[in-house]
């Protein structure tokens, strides 16, 4: 099967009067990315782009923009906190509807500001902290993190996590912290990034961490 040379858009709510944190925006991104494959009605668009490098561009909106675009996502609109999110089906960026393609990709960055709990038996994203990636970056590597994850699962337990809400949080870790979790048994796979957008090629970003015993 060929790689596929299509791109999932996944667009953030950036609202500058009341801005999300950070942190639930990466995990909003990343919920919803894997949400827009879980609710597909057929396998055409996504078949190719499942086995390649599952591309994604992340992009942001403001409200009036947003609310346009929600009606039309697959994902639904993910929430996170004050953060929201959604995706589409993967196109090819010659198809890319022009309302999606005119939203901006680079300099996406939300305020560190703290992060909702988490949900009890919910995935945790660990991110790669000494990259210091934009909100953006870190919100595509989330996703392709939650999305290798979520290809290992069984039928039964991808239903779980669909029926549970598609919850999931973002948890940076440093340095051999993340090195340390990412060995660790039944942790998902790592993300190896090609470096065509802010950090080095071949550089670990993220994974999903092991499950608490």
């Amino acid at each position: 099967m060929q790689p596929s040379d299509t791109v999932q858009p996944i667009v953030l709510l950036v609202d500058k009067e009341e801005p999300a944190a950070h942190l639930d925006a990466v995990a909003a991104a990343a919920a919803a990315s894997v949400s827009a494959y879980a609710r597909r009605t057929d396998d055409a668009a996504w078949e190719n782009w499942v086995y390649g490098r599952f591309t994604k561009t992340v992009r942001r909106a403001g409200p009036k923009s947003f609310a346009k675009l929600a009606g039309h996502a697959p994902s639904g609109t993910v929430a996170v906190g004050r953060a929201r999110a959604i995706a589409f089906e993967p196109v090819s960026y010659e198809e890319m509807p022009r309302k999606i393609r005119a939203l901006q990709v680079s300099g996406t960055q939300l305020p560190d500001d703290d992060a909702v709990p988490g949900s009890p038996g919910a995935p945790v994203i660990i991110i790669n902290a000494d990259l210091e990636m934009s909100t953006g970056k870190a919100g595509a590597q989330a996703a392709h993190a939650l999305l290798a994850w979520y290809l290992t699962l069984s039928e039964e337990n991808r239903d779980a996590w669909s029926e549970a809400g598609s919850r999931v949080s973002v948890r940076p870790a440093p340095g051999t912290e993340f090195a340390t979790l990412a060995a660790a048994e039944g942790a998902g796979p790592l993300i190896v990034d090609a470096g065509m957008t802010e950090i080095a090629p071949d550089t670990a970003t993220a994974f999903v961490a092991a499950p608490e015993a």
